[in-house]
């Protein structure tokens, strides 16, 4: 490249090319939602998807790796919409496995900075770990003066693959070397060694916002032991992260990341929905700051989205919907009415599209979803605002300093109201919020709603793990049966040498064909049969390392150590084969029908039926579902092969195979498959059991689909023989109907629609008479009204079916009498009806129809109220009506001023 790059496009493509040209393997980058890392929310850096690879655990793809990683994190998220923090962002990254360390890291690192972005080299300044001479010395080679080189100490110049202040854990780490520009090169040169940290000692270059950081250079060398002790380790790795923001901020000569070409785009869409020129300078304060996080959390957002994280109330999503909430509330405060967050995430993907094409292939889905949720959001917005700007009013009145944690949650609760947005709009006037009473409340009130299916994994043992590894090996995807020994025998959580009839207990098998639960798949049931016994198989469990097969002894008695045979169920197993199979097949035609969106969220797979969770923001139509079931079954027709075999892992994900967020997967990994004429239909990553051909599954009916939670919805299907079942059952109960409608099975509908006209017309019929009757009742009521002064007073007990025609006959007696009170009571379904009507002049008078029903009601035993004008009230009692009506006599009355 002649020039340097300027673009955000051009900077990462220059990365790239720099460090291809030297040896590296550019691999794709980990979507935002870790695989096979359960312990992390979200890829907050360029090495998370390498961690198995530091830690010794996987072979590496190759011994040099470049990428350009998207990463999110949650630490800033209050601080969004001042002019530098960020919770999306790109890292730039390249990877040595135990090929290169410091001085080619340093050396490359000062060579792209000043050769091909051409930075000035006397605006750069490192920071080395306080006695790591070797980085000193590598960064005195390439020419950067000894004062621009600055040592610190652990807190700041150190990397743990661990938390460092954890008693006795343990792992890589080792020091690392900060990459920093001087954004004022003309202050005084003494500031970069003499500013002072936090801390009050001199801590150099780092804390100034004179200095930026560009790049870290992270030189793992060492293995903390438990005790403390450090040791080299046996292959020495490099770790670097670059923020792509950054880097383009410097090239671009701009003092704000904002301002540079990623933001511009989506700022100036963000300005547009404000209505202020926030590029010309012409927004206030309060204006910029909050164009700047609409841009910034619509962009989050879509990245978010665009990785299969959907709005929820955990985890993950309610990050999302968090920042979606604090992007429509700044935008509110500064007089935004109209929904914005789908236009911003268009402008990010128009931005972004060209390096994340997926953003631009869901792009639909993306900008349903964050507007989904900006509906949702403001529909409690106001409500929720409204009730904490009352709060904090009554607080201050109380002269007290913090929001009630359980008014907080009752916010969040309720009205939907981010305890984070909570938090800041109580902070903007003065108050703090109680967290720990938030905490406890939402504890709680997880442990209430808690109540969906958990599959259980197992508890590791370190009975189990005291087995060693002669135990446990599966051959279940081969074998239904096999020659074994009985590893060991637990009963009450300890060992044991012996199980008598009827006991209950687990056995632990040398060799096993039981599948134990997981990915959804139930364990297998079965048979243990040895010389002196039988066991009963009930349940089968990963637990510690181990296969654990749990059951009862049906005969005789069992014994560690004998020979056995074990068998699993056929139909058991057969059945949950065919329901395995069937779910991969409806999840790719789900994608097929609905779009790539589409992601398995969670599942259950028994032998009589199957259900799965999936991403998607509505209902899915009935024509779709019928499309979706006619695609799976053509499959099924085809009788076509499922393969499965083993490769590695980032081969299977290069290749196109399903992978499941969450799910927590090795080097190796084992692929099922399903192809069609030369095409793949589905490959997902997977270790359940499977049919052979799609043929054993004989037909796939979908039962039902319906919300889990916002975003996710869930289908339940039957196949095979449980298929057929609920078929002949639907058939026998169409029947049934039909039989009782005195009419064949074709003719149905018609005979439904002819019954569905004649309760119509009765329906109608029976208003008419309602009319007739309040008529009536109206004129009799009429006769007897009590004329008090200039108005009447209308107390009686009728006989009506429902409570609205109680109303139909107060509204004509008002528009008859002109001025009246009327309080009526009848019984309705076994129950006492209150209803009391004012007319406008008595309610300017100071009559409450509200507060005389509640009196009336309270009479009979029971409560209500209402507006001034026109309230109701029910009780139980109905031998209590006449004495209510007595007390309504009285109280009306008295309002009437006798």
């Amino acid at each position: 490249m002649t020039t340097p790059p300027r673009t955000s496009d051009e900077i990462r493509e220059a990365f790239i090319s720099f460090f291809r040209e030297r040896g590296h393997v550019l691999l794709p980058p980990w979507p935002l939602v870790p695989i096979g890392d359960p312990t992390s929310m979200f890829t907050s850096a360029g090495m998370q998807q390498f961690k198995p690879q530091f830690m010794g655990e996987q072979p590496p793809a190759a011994p040099r790796v470049v990428t350009v990683q998207r990463c999110f994190r949650t630490t800033d998220i209050e601080e969004v919409g001042d002019t530098s923090h960020l919770t999306a962002f790109e890292m730039l990254g390249n990877f040595s496995f135990g090929d290169y360390f410091k001085r080619e890291a340093i050396h490359w690192a000062w060579e792209l900075l000043t050769t091909v972005y051409r930075l000035d080299p006397a605006r750069l300044h490192a920071t080395i770990y306080l006695d790591d001479e070797d980085s000193y010395r590598y960064w005195r080679e390439v020419g950067l003066p000894d004062d621009h080189i600055h040592r610190r100490d652990e807190d700041l110049n150190y990397w743990f693959s661990f938390p460092k202040d954890t008693p006795g854990a343990s792992g890589p780490c080792g020091p690392d070397s900060e990459i920093y520009y001087d954004l004022e090169p003309h202050r005084d040169p003494a500031e970069a060694r003499l500013h002072t940290g936090p801390d009050g000692r001199p801590a150099g270059v780092g804390y100034s916002d004179r200095f930026l950081e560009i790049w870290n250079l992270v030189f793992m060398q060492l293995y903390q032991h438990p005790d403390g002790r450090r040791t080299s380790l046996p292959a020495q790795n490099i770790d670097t992260g670059s923020g792509l923001e950054r880097v383009a901020m410097v090239l671009q000569g701009k003092r704000s990341v904002f301002e540079t070409d990623i933001f511009l785009p989506i700022l100036a869409e963000a300005q547009a929905v404000v209505g202020v020129d926030y590029l010309g300078g012409a927004a206030s304060e309060l204006q910029a700051y909050a164009i700047r996080a609409m841009a910034e959390h619509c962009r989050a957002a879509t990245l978010l989205i665009g990785d299969g994280v959907v709005p929820s109330n955990e985890g993950r999503g309610y990050v999302l919907r968090r920042i979606i909430r604090r992007a429509i509330y700044f935008a509110r405060k500064v007089g935004v009415r109209e929904p914005f967050t789908a236009r911003l995430a268009a402008a990010a993907i128009g931005r972004l599209g060209v390096a994340y094409p997926h953003l631009v292939e869901n792009e639909e889905f993306i900008r349903r979803a964050i507007a989904a949720e900006e509906e949702r959001f403001t529909r409690t917005l106001e409500a929720g605002t409204a009730r904490l700007e009352a709060l904090l009013e009554r607080l201050r009145a109380e002269q007290r300093s913090a929001v009630p944690g359980e008014e907080a949650f009752t916010l969040y609760d309720t009205f939907g109201l981010p305890v984070e947005l909570t938090r800041e709009i109580a902070a903007a006037e003065g108050f703090t919020v109680d967290d720990a009473g938030f905490q406890s409340a939402l504890e709680a009130q997880r442990q209430r709603a808690r109540q969906h299916t958990k599959f259980l994994l197992g508890e590791a043992s370190p009975l189990i793990a005291a087995l060693g590894e002669a135990h446990s090996e599966f051959v279940g995807y081969t074998h239904t049966s096999a020659e074994t020994v009985i590893a060991a025998i637990l009963r009450g959580g300890a060992l044991a040498d012996l199980l008598t009839p009827g006991q209950e207990g687990e056995v632990i098998l040398a060799t096993t064909p039981f599948y134990p639960e997981g990915g959804g798949q139930l364990g297998d049931r079965g048979n243990i049969v040895t010389p002196s016994g039988v066991f009963s198989v009930e349940d089968t469990q990963a637990a510690g390392g181990a296969i654990v097969h749990r059951g009862r002894v049906a005969e005789g008695e069992l014994r560690a150590g004998q020979r056995a045979h074990a068998t699993v169920d056929l139909h058991w197993r057969s059945g949950a084969a065919r329901n395995h199979t069937g779910t991969h097949i409806l999840h790719a035609a789900l994608r097929a029908v609905l779009g790539t969106h589409v992601r398995q969220q969670g599942s259950l797979v028994s032998p009589d039926r199957l259900r799965f969770d999936f991403t998607h923001l509505e209902q899915t139509p009935r024509s779709a579902l019928l499309e979706v079931q006619q695609l799976a079954n053509e499959k099924v027709r085809h009788d076509l092969e499922v393969q499965w075999r083993t490769m590695a892992y980032r081969q299977a994900i290069e290749a196109g195979a399903l992978a499941f967020f969450g799910d927590k997967y090795g080097s190796e990994v084992r692929v099922v498959e399903i192809r069609d004429d030369g095409h793949t239909f589905s490959a997902e990553l997977c270790g359940g059991t499977h049919v052979h051909h799609t043929g054993q599954i004989g037909f796939i009916h979908i039962i039902r689909e319906s919300a889990v939670a916002a975003g996710t919805r869930r289908i339940e299907a039957v196949t095979g023989e449980a298929a057929e079942a609920y078929l002949l059952e639907q058939q026998e109960r169409l029947l049934r109907i039909a039989d009782r409608l005195n009419t064949s099975p074709s003719e149905i509908e018609e005979r439904l629609d002819a019954l569905t006209g004649e309760l119509e017309r009765l329906r109608r019929q029976a208003e008419q008479l309602a009319r007739l009757q309040t008529a009536a009742v109206t004129e009799g009521l009429l006769a007897s009204a009590r004329q008090l002064g200039d108005s009447h007073l209308v107390v009686a007990r009728v006989e009506v079916a429902s409570a609205d025609l109680l109303r139909d006959i107060a509204d004509r007696l008002r528009g008859r009498l002109k001025s009246a009170l009327v309080v009526l009571a009848a019984e309705v379904d076994g129950r006492p009806a209150f209803l009391a009507a004012a007319t406008p002049d008595l309610v300017a008078r100071g009559v409450h129809a509200g507060n005389i029903i509640r009196a009336v009601a309270q009479a009979a035993g029971g409560g209500g109220g209402g507006r001034p004008d026109l309230a109701q009230a029910g009780a139980k009692d109905t031998s209590r009506i006449d004495e209510a009506l007595a007390v309504a006599s009285r109280l009306g009355s008295e309002a009437l001023g006798t």
